[in-house]
């Protein structure tokens, strides 16, 4: 089981002081280093203030210069808001910068008001996101392997076109987010490294991952499609009462909304040992990782119950 931890960029935008130091943030992805966690995340948010955050490819160098063996990704990543060739050039150079250890989480986006607001702001119809998505992985796939490409798609065009350097991995992982509609399930097994999601219930998400690996199939992609990640935020904590009513004022006070408003994220509020038990079945159901927000202030003690007494007894 490998576990990743989402590292908190929000609250340090909306201090006062962010313009100075991103200080606490190189301090958050050295102890997740230290306790062992498999990767660390960032989040990825253009133009929409209250969702603000710092460009997430300029930290993600910061933070591949400031570590040396966990993985780092940005999830969820919307590649259709940028141009793939230049993606695809500042991808693989983060890549060479990191020695490898570049992960991405991406999605179509979902269809809410300030995401549309958001693809029309850096040029790109909210109506056509989904399409230059496909087209953007097949871009930069076929740019991080082959010496010059030609493409010739809807949305891009492109004649003898490459990039260097190339990625020090021969491919950097692309793991797309799906949960609800059928056509997101057809992307992660069209495209999909892995597939991200955040099914609230056993039930949803086995039926889903069969949705997953019968598209990967009709796509001649069987066994493509290794990593199944699980998005979840937790508060853990021995009084479970205490962890579910801590972690719920966490999550509204850092998404400023009311609890109906954000009850579609997958919470896994309790005891260590509450936790396990709803995640066993996961596994058993082929989970494979765990991208970990933390609904807490305290990150580091919320960190350490993740990595000391929920990750090993999940295998």
């Amino acid at each position: 089981m490998d576990v990743g931890l989402l590292l908190h960029t929000r609250q340090i935008i909306r201090q006062e002081d962010a313009a100075k130091s991103f200080d606490q943030l190189w301090a958050d992805a050295a102890r997740a280093e230290e306790l062992g966690f498999d990767h660390i995340w960032l989040g990825d948010s253009v133009t929409v203030l209250e969702k603000a955050r710092g460009d997430c490819l300029t930290t993600m160098a910061a933070l591949a210069a400031r570590t040396e063996k966990i993985k780092i990704g940005a999830v969820p990543m919307l590649p259709a808001l940028r141009n793939p060739v230049l993606l695809a050039h500042a991808l693989a150079t983060l890549d060479v910068i990191s020695k490898g250890r570049i992960i991405l989480g991406v999605s179509v986006g979902p269809v809410r008001d300030y995401i549309q607001r958001q693809f029309a702001a850096c040029g790109v119809p909210p109506q056509e996101k989904a399409g230059r998505l496909g087209e953007c992985i097949e871009i930069m796939r076929r740019l991080w392997s082959e010496t010059a490409i030609n493409y010739d798609g809807r949305y891009y065009k492109l004649n003898d076109v490459g990039i260097l350097p190339h990625p020090a991995q021969p491919q950097i992982p692309i793991w797309i987010a799906a949960d609800r509609h059928e056509n997101g399930f057809r992307r992660v097994g069209r495209w999909g490294d892995g597939w991200v999601t955040l099914a609230p219930t056993l039930e949803k998400f086995i039926a889903a991952r069969q949705k997953v690996d019968r598209y990967a199939a009709e796509h001649n992609r069987t066994g493509k499609c290794t990593v199944s990640a699980l998005y979840a935020t937790f508060n853990l904590q021995s009084d479970g009462d205490r962890a579910r009513d801590e972690g719920w004022k966490w999550m509204m006070n850092f998404f400023q909304q009311p609890k109906e408003k954000i009850s579609y994220h997958f919470t896994i509020f309790g005891t260590p040992e509450e936790c396990v038990r709803l995640l066993e079945g996961y596994v058993e159901a082929g989970l494979t990782t765990i991208i970990a927000r933390i609904a807490s202030d305290d990150v580091t003690a919320q960190a350490q119950l993740l990595s000391n007494e929920i990750k090993p007894q999940l295998g």
